[in-house]
This record gives C-alpha cells, sequence and structure tokens, in this order.
C-alpha cells in the first residue's frame, strides 16, 4: 500500500508517514523538534482511534493559531509551583499537548509516593483528545481523570445561548488480563471537532445535537457556525459541564462560562491503587467486571456489548493495518498549508 493514496472521496494515508509529514510541518512554523513529534502523535493518534475531530483536521487551525500569537510554537511547559500532592502547570502559551503530558506526569508521580496526585494547568492551548492523558495514568496503573472546559459553543439546559464549552472528560482504569477502561466524551451532544468533520463531509447532524441562531432544532451542521449552538447531552450532561467549568475553569483560574479567556483550563488526577487495596485485587475485579459487561445480552437490535474504549481499540488495529481514510477537503486543507510551509508528504511506493 503506498503511504498516501488517493480516492475519489478520500486519501488513505499510513499513520507513520502522516507522523512524520505532521511533524515537519509544525518544525516548518518554528516549533522545536520534540515537540512537533508530541504535537503530531497526538493528532494521529486520534485518527488511529476514530476520533477524527481531535486529528490532523486541527493542522490548519493550529497553524492559524500560531500566525494570529494565541500559539508560541517554541516555548514549552514548566512547574509553577506544587506540593506533595499537588501541581500548578504554566503552558506559556505553548501548544497544549506537551502540558498535558507533564500535568498528567507529574499527577503519576505524586500519586507514586502519596497516593493521590491533581495537577492542573494554565496559559495552555488545545490539548487534543484528552483520554490520552488518562492512558498515561493507567500505563503506570492507576486510575486517570482528566477534563479541561472550552470556549462557549453550548447551550445550558433548556437555553439557547452560547455559555458553556463541550468541556471533554476522561476516566482510565486499569484492569489485569482485560483491556483498560477508557472512558471519553464531551458533555455536550456531541463535540465541535466531530461536527465540523460532519460538515466537511456533508452529512446530516442526529437530531438533538445543535438549535440555530433563533433556538430551533436542526440537523444542519453549518448552522453552528452561522450563530447556532450546540446542545448538552440532557440534564446530565449539563451538570457535569458545569463541574468540569468547575475543575477547569473556576479552580485554574482560566474563566468559567463567557468569562472564558481563550486557553483550556485543565484537571489531571492520577489515583495509585497500590495505596488503597492490593493492585492484583483490584485489576482482578475490573477484569470480572468487563468480563461481565462483553458477556451481558445484547438488547434487540445489537449484536454485542461494549465497554468504554473498545470501539476505539478496534478502529486503531485496523487503521493501523489498512490505513486512516482522510476526506479530500480536509487533506486538500492540510496540503495547502504543507505547501505554504515547503513540506511535501512521504511516500513509500505502492
Amino acid at each position: 500500500m503506498a503511504a498516501f493514496r488517493a480516492s475519489c472521496l478520500m486519501h488513505r494515508v499510513e499513520a507513520g508517514p502522516l507522523r512524520r509529514f505532521t511533524s515537519q510541518i509544525f518544525a516548518a512554523a518554528g516549533t522545536p523538534a520534540d515537540i512537533a513529534d508530541t504535537v503530531a502523535e497526538f493528532l494521529v493518534r486520534a485518527n488511529l482511534c476514530g476520533v477524527d475531530s481531535h486529528g490532523v483536521i486541527r493542522i490548519p487551525e493550529y497553524i492559524e493559531e500560531i500566525d494570529a500569537g494565541h500559539v508560541k510554537p517554541s516555548e514549552r511547559p514548566r512547574i509553577a509551583k506544587q506540593t506533595a500532592t499537588t501541581g500548578m502547570i504554566d503552558g506559556r502559551w505553548g501548544f497544549g499537548q506537551p502540558s498535558g503530558v507533564m500535568a498528567m506526569e507529574l499527577a503519576v508521580k505524586k500519586a507514586r509516593k502519596h497516593g493521590v496526585g491533581t495537577v492542573l494547568a494554565v496559559r495552555t492551548n488545545h490539548i487534543g483528545r484528552v483520554a490520552d492523558y488518562t492512558e498515561l495514568a493507567v500505563r503506570h496503573n492507576m486510575i486517570g481523570i482528566a477534563m479541561t472546559n472550552c470556549g462557549p459553543a453550548v447551550a445550558p439546559w433548556q437555553g439557547m445561548d452560547k455559555l458553556l464549552g463541550t468541556n471533554p472528560m476522561s476516566f482510565g482504569i486499569p484492569a489485569g488480563k482485560e483491556d483498560p477502561i477508557i472512558a471519553d466524551f464531551a458533555t455536550s451532544a456531541s463535540s465541535e471537532g466531530k461536527i465540523r468533520v460532519m460538515r466537511t463531509k456533508g452529512m446530516a447532524l442526529p437530531p438533538g445535537w445543535v438549535l440555530d441562531r433563533d433556538g430551533g432544532p436542526s440537523t444542519d451542521p453549518a448552522v453552528l457556525y452561522e450563530g447556532g449552538v450546540l446542545q448538552t447531552f440532557g440534564i446530565r450532561g449539563y451538570m457535569l459541564n458545569l463541574v468540569v467549568e468547575t475543575l477547569g475553569g473556576a479552580l485554574t483560574g482560566e474563566g468559567v462560562s463567557d468569562e472564558f479567556k481563550g486557553v483550556n483550563g485543565i484537571f489531571m488526577q492520577a489515583i495509585n491503587v497500590k495505596h488503597f487495596t492490593s493492585l492484583r485485587s483490584f485489576t482482578a475485579s475490573i477484569d470480572k467486571m468487563v468480563k461481565k459487561m462483553r458477556s451481558s445480552r445484547p438488547a434487540k437490535g445489537f449484536t454485542e456489548v461494549l465497554v468504554p474504549g473498545d470501539p476505539e481499540r478496534r478502529t486503531m488495529r485496523e487503521r493501523e493495518l489498512n490505513g486512516i481514510e482522510i476526506n479530500d477537503a480536509i487533506w486538500d486543507s492540510i496540503m495547502q498549508v504543507a505547501k505554504r510551509f515547503g513540506v511535501k508528504p512521504q511516500t513509500t511506493g505502492a
């Protein structure tokens, strides 16, 4: 398979060359090689998992943010302050992914010694798929919690004003012989990026995702960018959204609701299982729970019961084998950026 192969509607792209291509674009825009590699790794990993809204579709957006001065590509995060169990990361207006990694790694380090580590990050930019950070904690046999507030795009429950972010959160739970549980979701009916992808593909939205500028329901993704608003996933999504506003906005000082300061306020926490119970006993319990879920009877219209993280793992295996499909319109926008910086996609031949 060629590394980059065009079809009438899609490009099918191998992950390795796509990572290198993405990293080269950011490096050409003034990003140190290691940071460019980190950002590229996170974007392509999102595509591999099927979360295309947080994948390479973000390349043009990130370059626009650099051009506007919102992202300082050469800046590195640093620890602003810390205690035995807490910390604060200053992202220094650089890319969000390095700040997220530093925050969770510091939380894990503190949890290893004291049982729990909670680390916030400020002055960051878009951090990508939040599950990447809870998976980091899981790799250390710890429970990971991650969330971030975002710019207003969502209406409160039963409202129509843009007052809340999509405010994603993720929980990572280590298992033993079974796969870990990785829950990752926006507290709105959808992430904004997913709607952006569907607009690019000319797809209609499911009912209940957006309201138009007059507060009426719509299935047209374009209305979100014409004065419309996202909805929460019901009243429970609204309640969780306010929790993320609190931990990601009020606790970090980055602003809540329409007082959002324009950067992600990040909340990361690692919980060391071994400080509360034996790791063996804990993972055995999680394995048993996962097995019970997967072996339970599927309801009518379904063929199986999954646990959070299963769809992403399946998509990753398929895309690692067969490549990542990227819509032509998205690919063209990336190629325009690449052309500007004189970066060409790599190919490996047929």
